[in-house]
Protein backbone atom coordinates (compact mmCIF):
# COMPACT_ATOMS: atom_id res chain seq x y z
CA UNK A 1 0.00 0.00 0.00
CA UNK A 2 1.55 3.28 -0.73
CA UNK A 3 2.35 5.76 1.71
CA UNK A 4 0.12 8.75 2.73
CA UNK A 5 1.80 12.27 3.08
CA UNK A 6 0.22 14.88 5.16
CA UNK A 7 -2.04 16.86 3.33
CA UNK A 8 -0.29 20.16 1.90
CA UNK A 9 3.03 18.12 2.82
CA UNK A 10 4.16 19.32 -1.05
CA UNK A 11 3.07 22.91 -0.16
CA UNK A 12 4.91 23.03 2.51
CA UNK A 13 8.59 21.98 1.28
CA UNK A 14 11.25 24.52 1.57
CA UNK A 15 11.40 24.78 -2.05
CA UNK A 16 8.06 24.85 -2.84
CA UNK A 17 7.63 27.84 -0.67
CA UNK A 18 11.11 29.60 -2.01
CA UNK A 19 9.38 28.94 -5.69
CA UNK A 20 6.36 30.57 -4.26
CA UNK A 21 7.74 33.37 -2.15
CA UNK A 22 10.05 34.40 -5.33
CA UNK A 23 6.67 34.37 -7.60
CA UNK A 24 5.18 36.36 -5.52
CA UNK A 25 8.13 38.94 -5.61
CA UNK A 26 7.81 38.75 -9.15
CA UNK A 27 3.46 39.65 -8.79
CA UNK A 28 4.46 42.27 -6.93
CA UNK A 29 7.16 43.80 -8.86
CA UNK A 30 5.60 43.07 -12.47
CA UNK A 31 2.19 43.02 -12.04
CA UNK A 32 1.60 45.50 -8.51
CA UNK A 33 -0.54 43.03 -6.81
CA UNK A 34 0.55 42.32 -2.74
CA UNK A 35 -0.69 39.13 -1.85
CA UNK A 36 0.18 36.72 0.62
CA UNK A 37 1.43 33.55 0.04
CA UNK A 38 -1.56 32.09 0.94
CA UNK A 39 -3.56 34.28 -1.43
CA UNK A 40 -0.97 33.42 -4.00
CA UNK A 41 -1.22 29.70 -3.53
CA UNK A 42 -5.34 29.45 -3.75
CA UNK A 43 -5.47 32.06 -7.09
CA UNK A 44 -2.96 30.12 -8.82
CA UNK A 45 -5.41 26.67 -7.45
CA UNK A 46 -8.43 28.49 -8.58
CA UNK A 47 -6.87 29.67 -11.94
CA UNK A 48 -5.79 26.73 -13.10
CA UNK A 49 -8.96 24.77 -12.35
CA UNK A 50 -10.89 27.58 -14.60
CA UNK A 51 -8.44 27.26 -17.59
CA UNK A 52 -8.34 23.40 -17.61
CA UNK A 53 -10.87 22.23 -20.01
CA UNK A 54 -11.42 18.94 -19.44
CA UNK A 55 -12.45 19.71 -16.19
CA UNK A 56 -14.60 22.07 -16.86
CA UNK A 57 -16.48 19.73 -19.59
CA UNK A 58 -16.70 17.08 -17.21
CA UNK A 59 -18.11 19.65 -13.86
CA UNK A 60 -20.67 20.51 -16.85
CA UNK A 61 -21.33 17.10 -17.84
CA UNK A 62 -21.75 16.45 -14.09
CA UNK A 63 -23.98 18.90 -13.11
CA UNK A 64 -26.63 18.39 -15.96
CA UNK A 65 -26.53 14.98 -15.20
CA UNK A 66 -26.95 15.23 -11.59
CA UNK A 67 -29.56 17.81 -12.42
CA UNK A 68 -31.37 15.33 -14.60
CA UNK A 69 -31.42 12.98 -11.90
CA UNK A 70 -32.73 15.18 -9.26
CA UNK A 71 -35.72 16.28 -11.07
CA UNK A 72 -36.37 12.60 -12.50
CA UNK A 73 -36.42 11.68 -9.22
CA UNK A 74 -38.85 14.59 -7.70
CA UNK A 75 -41.00 13.36 -10.67
CA UNK A 76 -41.52 10.32 -9.79
CA UNK A 77 -42.56 11.05 -5.73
Amino acid sequence: MAKKRPLLDGICRPQTMALLRTYAQYTKEIDGLDMSLVELAETLVLAHLEEHERFQDWTERTTVIEGFLERLGESLI
